[in-house]
């Protein structure tokens, strides 16, 4: 009998406390909700946004979701809710097929979601890339740039251009993907051969070598280039610079397919490439194309508060471990978008909105370079198994029946030209809008 009594007292006296800790008492900036919703891209995410807005004021710019179970559609995606700049091909006013705000639970002040899906498939460092032993398209990116990526998607990458004398414009800094009778379709990605400051929008980091030769870097941490700040409305036209792309064809007219590739192993050696020709674009020709952005580099939003969010199935509860993972990347993600826009823009993550210090003058931030290792360094529990992984492939043409496309929809595209050491996959940001 008193065995039985100092059980029942030690069930009492420490398992209850710990059933009851929530995260407000050790992670106040992580919100924990549940929902019992799945299904079509984006419904787990608008549930969950509801649950968070019943207790949470209308000051968040984006919210970023995470699951601790896999959703059906189980891909990452970033999700615009309301399009608010003219001139980056994201046409301002158009319907978001994920609902208004208030579908959300936000009066009007929401802008996007990133939907990012189970928070056990990421690495406990956010600098670390996140494996090159699974069939995915993140394998040359860490937790932090693939977040960046999927919410950077309300802004990127659709830019076109148009030289003097084109007669339509032209997606050479674009990758293509897909197949039709004119070739391809422009994606939602930099191509690989377009130099675009190593943007973790794809793209990539070359180097002109001067005597017709090209270099190819992918271990160097990624960020927002020139181009992607002039869109997200942190440059003027003017501070961008030249840019180029790279084609097999000395015609620019004969370059309008981008090449599609992935990120490459961040452990991948430097690769270069001669024969072929370099085209400069400028922001005259760019904006030729689509516009001035409005509102203006002088006029846009610099500063954004973000909300990060755990969804779990009802009568669940984030592990520790999987609280202090999000939490990590949170204060990550903070110091970081500050080094990747050169110190032009900042975001608060702190639930409250109020964080201090937080000017966007902080040029001493970098990312921890020497946290990038081969995948083959991840321990066990760190590593992503097969069925944890997201492709393309998850998607059938029949499960995004109700999906609503528009011109700026991605598709699937495996036929990609990789460096030796890296494996081929579908992207799991296709549906992007």
């Amino acid at each position: 009998m008193k065995k039985l009594m100092f059980v029942t007292l030690f069930f009492i006296f420490a398992v209850i406390p710990f059933i009851n800790l929530t995260a407000d008492d050790m992670y106040p900036n992580i919100a924990v909700v549940n929902t019992d919703t799945d299904g079509l891209i984006g419904a787990i995410e608008k549930a969950a946004a509801q649950q968070f807005y019943m207790g949470h004021p209308d000051i968040y710019d984006f919210l970023f979701i995470y699951t601790t179970f896999n959703p059906s559609m189980d891909m990452q995606q970033g999700l615009a809710i309301q399009y608010t700049v003219q001139g980056i091909n994201r046409d301002a006013g158009i319907m978001s097929p994920y609902g208004t705000p208030s579908d959300w639970g936000s009066a009007g002040k929401l802008l996007g979601a990133a939907r990012m899906c189970n928070i056990d498939q990421y690495p406990d460092n956010p600098d670390v890339a996140i494996s090159t032993n699974i069939l995915s398209p993140y394998a040359g990116m860490s937790s932090a740039e693939l977040l960046a990526h999927e919410w950077s998607h309300y802004w990127l990458a659709a830019m076109d251009f148009k030289k003097e004398g084109m007669l339509e414009n032209h997606p050479g800094l674009r990758g293509c993907e897909g197949g039709n009778e004119n070739g391809c379709d422009p994606n939602q990605h930099w191509s690989g051969d377009f130099s675009d400051g190593n943007s973790v929008m794809y793209g990539g980091d070359i180097t002109d070598n001067g005597d017709g030769s090209f270099t190819y870097y992918f271990g160097n941490p990624k960020k927002y280039g020139p181009l992607d700040q002039y869109v997200m409305g942190l440059r003027a036209p003017e501070e961008v610079g030249d840019l180029f792309f790279l084609c097999s064809s000395a015609d620019i007219e004969q370059c309008r397919e981008g090449n599609p590739a992935v990120p490459a192993p961040k452990s991948s050696a430097p690769s270069t490439k001669t024969g072929v020709y370099k085209h400069v674009v400028t922001m005259d020709d760019i904006i030729r194309a689509m516009g001035p952005r409005i509102p203006s580099s002088a006029e846009s939003q610099k500063h954004f508060n973000v909300a990060f969010i755990i969804a779990n199935k009802n009568g669940f509860y984030p592990f520790p471990q999987q609280l202090q993972k999000l939490e990590t990347l949170r204060v990550r993600m903070q110091e970081w978008f500050t080094w990747a826009t050169d110190g032009r823009g900042t975001i608060c993550t702190e639930l409250d909105g109020d964080c201090e210090n937080n000017t966007g003058n902080d040029d001493d931030i970098i990312p921890d370079v020497d946290a990038f290792v081969p995948d083959n360094n991840i321990t066990t529990d760190e590593e992503i198994t097969p069925d944890e992984s997201v492709t393309d492939n998850n998607i059938t043409p029949d499960e995004t029946d109700e999906e609503i496309k528009d011109e700026n929809t991605e598709t699937p595209d495996n036929s990609i030209d990789q460096p030796a050491d890296e494996e081929e996959a579908g992207c799991g940001c296709t549906l992007v809008f």
